[in-house]
């Protein structure tokens, strides 16, 4: 796990300090070891340079940047491919290995067969591949965009870098927020790419490669493919079939050299997990698990408790990081930290306990990537209910809309959770099948995303199939990208942790994309995994309501220590309010403040907002 990055400069004036600028701000991607290479021609010079995590062969000997025998190409690289020794083991014949490690593995695949070896690497990754004959370079991301990889280009240079953080360290290029992704942010918790918070600044596409010369614009150039599965015959060999290739897939994310753990919530996703590895031989995994303070437990969740229960189960190693309102004194420092604000709450908290998983493992395994595979989310559940009853459920949406208004979710009781969800559903459906997904993703309150009037469409059993598979694709080619992915990488990194995601594993991902959408929500959401736990004695955890890696932030603003915040998204000043209305945001305040409406999630992704245009642009 690594940092990368790349200028080219065709004044060819540079000295190697902007690059080192660079290497040095994300020193926490890789604290092992940095190497800088410079390479002069009379017309341009280009800068090549790399953190190192050691993971895979931590010999210094391993240390990147790598070079082609023949010194024509550099490799600079980011990430993991679990199928490296099988990869390896087809090149044995051409070439002789230094190494044991991936990106050697890496660097021959690509002298042998170039960019048609990326749809056989099965990993997560990043990379900066150069040709120093042809002064031509490749840039790419893995599938799903695991591993990050952003770049500016100006009429001198072209600037590349696994964070945003590095390109702004470069001094190449003028920081100004891009205020054209406020809008977009507070209605989906994340900037539109490939455009970012900054102006000029662009995040390279997921499961793409990008190609320029020297000197010239760059382009994208192709896209990695995955290649198709062939479906068992019946549900029960299916499951099966699956169990299996989470079994190998854990195995493979199972580092040899460092220390591994589990974050471990307690719910399907990780407790299938844990399970999985003890089977695959790793009996006393240390998994870490956030519990609320008991004073939290309205707004906050119960994971704590099944992950006590999973951990003792399944003969884990457990610590546990209580949460408590003293946290709060550290979010200039979190906020402080990021280069771009993802809205998820999710992301402090992975955040806390990246830090608390450090000072025990050097590798963390997440159960993130489960729920857009598996079609895990409560709106996928009511996309499928909706499509189902599509033509019933519109001629009752107005009498919904308006019993809508009057269901009570902020104030602190028993049956909150689920009058919020019936709220959501009778809020945010609509006559479009198209917009109601894009509703049911979108935060309800922020900003008008309810269509006027649409045609109703015909809905069988085709068109049921058919909406649901877009719906999960959308899912999986944008929130699992930019937040649940970003958050993932970016706070574990941020602690030079590196997370490794199983259910992403592309033997697993190549069986569930063979499948078709409604058999993955036929029995319920997630039945394929719920199923193997059941089976491996983990029905507690399928039994248990899905509560997801909140944290009480609700709470905390009806009392003191929210005073802050409130004085944050008060503050008419931020430029925040040059985008969206101040009067919206302040009404939402008042009826969260008053116990009526629950905008904890609303009003977390405003507040830091306006605390990281503050902080960074202030």
């Amino acid at each position: 796990m690594c940092g990368i990055h790349l200028i080219i400069d065709t004044t060819a004036r540079l000295t190697q300090e902007p690059i080192r600028q660079m290497a040095t701000s994300l020193d926490y991607r890789g604290p092992d070891a940095v190497h800088i290479e410079e390479i002069a021609s009379a017309a341009h010079k280009v800068f090549v340079a790399q953190n190192r995590l050691r993971i895979t062969d931590i010999r210094p000997t391993a240390d990147q940047l790598f070079h082609s025998p023949c010194g024509r190409y550099v490799l600079a690289y980011n990430g993991e491919i679990y199928n490296y020794q099988q990869l390896k083991a087809s090149l044995r014949r051409s070439y002789t290995f230094q190494t044991n490690t991936d990106t050697e593995v890496l660097l021959y695949l690509l002298l042998e067969e170039g960019e048609k070896c990326l749809s056989r690497l099965n990993g997560m990754f990043a990379f900066i591949w150069y040709d120093r004959q042809e002064e031509k370079v490749v840039l790419c991301r893995d599938r799903f965009g695991m591993k990050p990889l952003f770049y500016a280009q100006t009429d001198s240079y072209l600037i590349v870098s696994s964070e945003i953080k590095g390109i702004l360290s470069s001094g190449l290029i003028k920081k100004k927020l891009n205020t054209s992704q406020i809008a977009y942010y507070l209605q989906y918790k994340f900037a539109q790419r490939p455009a970012t918070f900054y102006e000029n600044i662009y995040e390279i596409t997921p499961g793409t490669y990008y190609t320029t010369s020297t000197g010239q614009p760059l382009t994208e150039a192709g896209t990695i493919h995955l290649e198709k599965n062939t479906l068992p015959i019946s549900e029960q060999k299916i499951v099966y079939t699956l169990e299996e290739t989470l079994v190998e897939a854990v195995k493979r994310h199972l580092p040899v050299e460092v220390p591994v753990g589990l974050f471990l919530s307690g719910g399907v996703d990780s407790t299938l997990l844990l399970a999985l590895a003890k089977e695959a031989g790793i009996p006393h995994l240390p998994v870490f698990s956030i519990a609320n303070n008991p004073a939290d437990k309205a707004f906050g969740t119960k994971d704590y408790y099944y992950a006590r229960q999973a951990a003792r189960q399944y003969g884990a190693e457990y610590h546990e990081l209580t949460i408590q309102n003293d946290i709060l004194d550290d979010f200039e420092t979190f906020v402080s930290y990021i280069d771009q604000p993802v809205g998820d709450g999710a992301a402090w908290l992975t955040f806390l306990l990246s830090k608390e998983a450090k000072a025990h493992v050097k590798v963390i395994l997440s159960g993130a990537g489960a729920d857009e595979l598996f079609a895990g989310y409560n709106r996928h559940w009511a996309y499928y209910q909706y499509l189902k009853h599509y033509h019933k459920l519109v001629k009752v949406l107005p009498a919904l809309k308006k019993t809508a208004s009057i269901i009570p979710t902020g104030r602190q009781l028993p049956f909150r959770k689920p009058f919020r969800l019936l709220q959501k559903l009778a809020v945010q459906a609509s006559v479009s099948p198209e917009q109601t997904f894009l509703n049911f993703t979108a935060h309800l309150s922020l900003g008008s995303h309810l269509p006027g009037k649409a045609p109703l469409v015909e809905m069988d059993n085709t068109a049921v199939e058919q909406y649901l598979q877009k719906a999960l694709i959308y899912d999986q080619t944008n929130y699992l990208s930019a937040d649940i992915l970003t958050l993932t990488d970016r706070m574990t990194m941020q602690h030079s942790l590196e997370a490794r995601l199983p259910y992403l594993d592309a033997e697993v991902v190549k069986l569930v994309k063979a499948l078709p959408a409604t058999f993955l929500v036929k029995n319920g959401k997630k039945w394929l995994l719920k199923d193997i736990l059941t089976r491996i004695g983990g029905k507690a955890y399928v039994t248990r309501p899905k509560e997801g890696f909140g944290m009480p932030f609700g709470a905390w603003l009806r009392t003191t220590k929210g005073t802050p915040f409130i004085q944050l998204v008060k503050d008419k000043d931020n430029e925040l309010y040059q985008t969206v209305s101040y009067e919206l945001v302040e009404r939402l305040l008042q009826a969260h403040l008053s116990g009526k409406m629950d905008y904890s999630s609303e009003l977390w992704t405003v507040v830091l907002l306006a605390a990281w245009i503050k902080h960074h642009f202030s």
